[in-house]
């Protein structure tokens, strides 16, 4: 077996090809010098910065849940304290903290155009197909709803256009509330009415709640490096693949040192290299492969010595139509001061659009922004940045739809040859998890005929 790519989606599937019942060696190839992708933990000047994503909520990711108990990780897990997890949002030229019970509810600025449209929506009909999340929350919803809420949410989880995602894709369980119930508050209270049924607390880790935001204590890299400690492989980095053949039914794969020989493949790369790679083989489908853009972001780490924040929670966004330079901030040392190694410390982590500016540009929008939004004006300690180039494939609208023919026509001309990645369906850590699950699955099921 090969598996191309070390981040967590070919590190899951490693992982899971040894748990089947079929003896075999594995070959894990990639192309930089350390595992794991974009959860990368880094530690600068004792400040414990986050790279790529941070946290998990226990009970917005089953798969990862599942993964860490078979690892054996429950005791790695750390989760915050914090209650409730103030999140804010930039507006008129000011820091609004997001309701957290009935009564802020009511009398926030940000929820004027939500009461209105709690009490029309239902009335409202429903409408078959996929569309833009603008569109869906303009139906369902109105203008105010889409811009104050969807729009940040949209910037902060997809760092993408409102007006470009897909609602299928991006926010699944709207779409079928409406699709089910005939409206999305109709939904939403059958679900809440079935959430009290259930536990409060995960299946997976003992006295973990469902509510849980959480992380590990070495960071989020402690994931992806545990599953690369405990999964039998041969693992070869700094390896860039160059050229991918089938011939008398062998995969081989050229790198720029040497060739691999494997009897399948599963592709846990980028959709922009996957498309390059296996342009020679099934020249359509990569190009439709191509149509499909990524967007990229600027992280930025900031640490002080001392206790800086005037606000605790968990960050803020921007929305689109503010027009600020940084999308987003989060307040890692508030969210897990277990990894503050101070008394008194603050770690931020603020999120850009990747424009392919220098390197100090970023930071000093950074400073200017936090100087603005939270009033910090003194120099941090630390500074660390990095790009994630192509790091968020956007789901168009018939996104899921497009890719997944487009994936069963790529089976049928190479068998031997397994997609996985963030492209598929779900951009997020937990749905890479179960995507890397179920292509084994599906490689098990023709196992006999290969």
């Amino acid at each position: 077996m090969i598996v191309l790519g070390a981040g967590i989606s070919g590190l899951s599937v490693a992982w899971y090809l040894n748990r089947t019942d079929y003896p075999m060696d594995i070959t894990v190839i990639e192309k930089n010098s350390r595992a794991g992708g974009w959860l990368h933990t880094e530690h600068m000047q004792d400040f414990h910065f986050e790279k790529g994503p941070r946290t998990f909520k226990v009970d917005k990711c089953p798969s990862t849940m599942q993964l860490v108990r078979e690892l054996g990780m429950a005791n790695e897990i750390i989760w915050t304290q914090l209650k409730p997890h103030h999140r804010y949002l930039w507006l008129n030229e000011e820091l609004h903290r997001f309701p957290t019970n009935p009564l802020s509810f009511c009398l926030s600025p940000l929820t004027r155009g939500f009461i209105s449209a709690i009490f029309s929506e239902w009335k409202k009909p429903p409408k078959e197909g996929d569309e833009t999340v603008w569109e869906f929350v303009l139906r369902r919803f109105n203008y105010d709803v889409a811009r104050l809420f969807f729009d940040p949410m949209v910037v902060g989880i997809f760092g993408g256009d409102i007006r470009e995602i897909s609602v299928r894709a991006c926010f699944p369980m709207l779409k079928s509330w409406e699709e089910k119930y005939g409206c999305v508050t109709k939904g939403f209270l059958h679900h809440w009415n079935e959430k009290r049924k259930r536990s409060k607390y995960s299946a997976d880790v003992s006295g973990l709640p469902l509510s849980a935001i959480f992380s590990f204590k070495k960071g989020i890299e402690e994931l992806p490096q545990t599953v690369m400690a405990k999964t039998p492989a041969s693992y070869h980095f700094n390896q860039d693949v160059q050229r991918i053949c089938i011939k008398d039914n062998k995969v081989e794969v050229m790198t720029q040192d040497r060739i691999f020989y494997a009897d399948v493949l599963f592709c846990a790369l980028p959709i922009k290299e996957t498309s390059q790679l296996f342009e020679p083989l099934v020249p359509d489908i990569s190009r439709e492969f191509l149509k499909v853009p990524s967007e990229g972001i600027a992280v930025l780490n900031f640490g002080y010595d001392s206790e800086v924040l005037p606000v605790q929670g968990f960050g803020y966004l921007t929305p689109t139509h503010a027009q600020e330079e940084i999308l987003g901030v989060v307040f890692d040392s508030s969210v897990f001061p277990q990894h503050n190694k101070r008394p008194q410390e603050t770690r931020l982590t603020i999120k850009m659009e990747e424009r392919g500016r220098e390197d100090a540009w970023y930071i000093d929008a950074g400073l200017r922004g936090i100087r603005k939004h939270l009033g910090i004006s003194c120099t941090p300690n630390a500074i660390s940045f990095k790009r994630a180039l192509r790091a968020i494939p956007q789901y168009g609208v018939g996104h899921l739809e497009k890719i997944l023919n487009l994936k069963d026509e790529f089976n049928k001309r190479l068998p031997r040859c397994f997609l996985v990645g963030n492209y598929l369906k779900g951009v997020n850590v937990d749905q890479c998890i179960a995507r890397a699950k179920e292509a084994v699955g599906e490689w098990e099921k023709n196992a006999s005929l290969l």
